[in-house]
């Protein structure tokens, strides 16, 4: 775009020729030159886009084409929580389709015989090219939380009759996620809490039922607070007041329990005094 030569050229040949400095047949040459150069600026120009657009094209990833299954499930990312979720399908014989965005992820689970492929499932041409509108369900655990949210909208506005069963990362990313209709959500970590929790209460000294009880009130009264809470996830103080709120609330219950297993344990005697 740079070489070619401007009209200001021709003014310093005149004037060149005129103090005898440059032949004339060599200024005429020149002059020939110059415009040929200006002559070709459109052409290079066009020619330039084009191989721009050529080399931009090709720095995007080539994605894998899935399988065109129908009434499997997509998996929507393929790492530790998307690959437990696979196993159990595949132990069940259910089909499945599992994306990840990463390459490097995609090649270790191949290398263990595992069915992933490369792609971003965010994108529509994938998602279709997947057959999606023909999938029984969509699992969203991809780790990042705006690429999750992302591909939930997509599927959300394409394919609105496909149920997604998602992983959050915490609290405010299932708010996010029920901002987008998603109902069936599972915070990461919560599930395995309550476990190492159940385990720990009887390694104290509760009983398995006891430690049961406990765990399944918890985990109910957490999944009921947090659809309470949805409608105020916007407003930070008021999230604060109700998390105050629910921590005393939790301790009473708590504590009515302790009471109730006394009881259980201990019953008052009402006997009248012996005559």
């Amino acid at each position: 775009m740079l070489p070619q030569g401007g009209e200001f050229a021709f003014v310093i040949f005149t004037t060149a020729v005129a103090a005898g400095v440059l032949p004339i047949a060599t200024s005429e040459l020149l002059i020939v030159v110059v415009g040929l150069s200006m002559a070709a600026t459109p052409i290079i120009g066009v020619i330039n886009e084009r191989l721009t657009k050529m080399a931009k094209n090709s720095d995007e990833p080539v994605y894998d084409n899935p399988p065109e299954d129908e009434g499997h499930v997509i998996i929507a990312g393929f790492g530790r929580f998307g690959q437990i979720v696979g196993r159990v399908l595949a132990g069940r014989k259910i089909a499945f389709t599992a994306l990840d965005i990463s390459a490097d992820q995609v090649d270790f689970v191949k290398r263990y015989g595992s069915k992933i492929y490369y792609g971003d499932a965010s994108r529509l041409d994938l998602l279709r090219a997947a057959k999606a509108h023909e999938a029984r369900a969509f699992v969203l655990a991809i780790d990042d939380v705006e690429a999750s949210l992302a591909t939930a909208e997509v599927v959300r506005k394409h394919f609105p009759r496909l149920e997604i069963y998602a992983r959050a990362r915490n609290r405010q990313h299932a708010y996010r996620l029920m901002d987008l209709g998603i109902i069936i959500i599972w915070r990461e970590t919560f599930v395995s809490s309550l476990e190492l929790t159940r385990d720990l209460l009887v390694g104290l000294g509760d009983d398995r039922a006891q430690a049961d009880d406990i765990i399944n009130r918890f985990h109910e009264h957490d999944r009921m607070r947090l659809f309470e809470h949805y409608t105020h996830h916007n407003d930070e103080q008021k999230m604060q007041d109700l998390a105050k709120a629910e921590a005393k609330e939790l301790e009473e219950m708590f504590a009515r329990d302790a009471e109730e297993v006394v009881l259980i344990n201990d019953p008052p005697t009402d006997r009248p005094a012996a005559e």
